[in-house]
């Protein structure tokens, strides 16, 4: 009996731990590549990743003050695990946004030839709040053009993302927020449409958007809790 009652609590803690790395990531509406403010600066950046751009040296070419690394930055440096990923590829068409840096990083991903890429990344706070922002884009054609994708981070699933509209088309980015639990890990899965389905990364970067109390808040709180700390000592003298 107490064998069986280990074996059930073992299987309980990796339940936990599985699911624990796996919070639900609330997707935003996909939207369509227009230029360096699509990059977001909330918050601090945590990793960021430019995956199969070394050719074009992302790291000198910033956009909207973030750097994407071509061989990942933070926790994308170091996967916690990944699947899926078959090669990378260089020469997917510009989107012809206003900014070079933008459109030079922009046609480089990686890809997989299977039903999907899986990623699992460590090194985020417990609690803490992040916003993950991912980018897709291959409009090189009328064909290419007709792909798309979908992300799942834990229990939801984005919208899907268009790899372009029509030939020499432009694609997409999508944001999604999570709180990361206990183990400080999360997972996303990119699933392909029917169209070629071939899912690929173009960049990808996550930030901590935890709000700080105001120092005026911290003031207050410190203040109450002095005033209730003397009241506690008042109380207790007279008793």
């Amino acid at each position: 009996m107490k064998t069986v009652i280990l074996c059930a609590s073992i299987v309980s803690v990796l339940t936990v731990v599985a699911n624990a790395q796996n919070a639900n990531i609330l997707w935003q509406t996909p939207l369509t590549i227009s230029g360096t403010s699509d990059v977001n600066t909330s918050g601090t950046v945590v990793g960021t990743w430019a995956p199969g751009d070394d050719a074009y040296n992302p790291d000198s070419l910033p956009v909207n003050g973030v750097t994407f690394n071509a061989f990942g930055s933070g926790p994308f440096n170091s996967f916690v695990s990944t699947s899926g990923i078959d090669g990378h590829y260089t020469s997917y068409n510009s989107p012809g946004t206003a900014d070079n840096n933008y459109n030079t990083i922009l046609k480089a991903a990686v890809y997989s030839n299977g039903s999907s890429i899986s990623l699992t990344w460590g090194g985020m706070t417990p609690g803490d709040t992040y916003l993950l922002q991912f980018w897709v884009q291959d409009g090189r054609n009328s064909m290419t053009a007709e792909r798309s994708e979908t992300l799942t981070g834990g229990a939801n699933t984005s919208a899907p993302l268009a790899y372009g509209f029509g030939s020499g088309g432009v694609g997409q980015y999508i944001l999604g927020t999570f709180v990361a639990d206990n183990t400080g890990s999360e997972s996303i899965t990119v699933t392909p449409g029917a169209a070629i389905p071939s899912p690929q990364i173009n960049l990808f970067q996550v930030r901590d958007i935890t709000t700080i109390p105001e120092p005026s808040t911290l003031a207050f709180l410190a203040t109450g809790a002095g005033a209730m700390l003397f009241g506690f000592r008042r109380k207790n003298r007279a008793v």
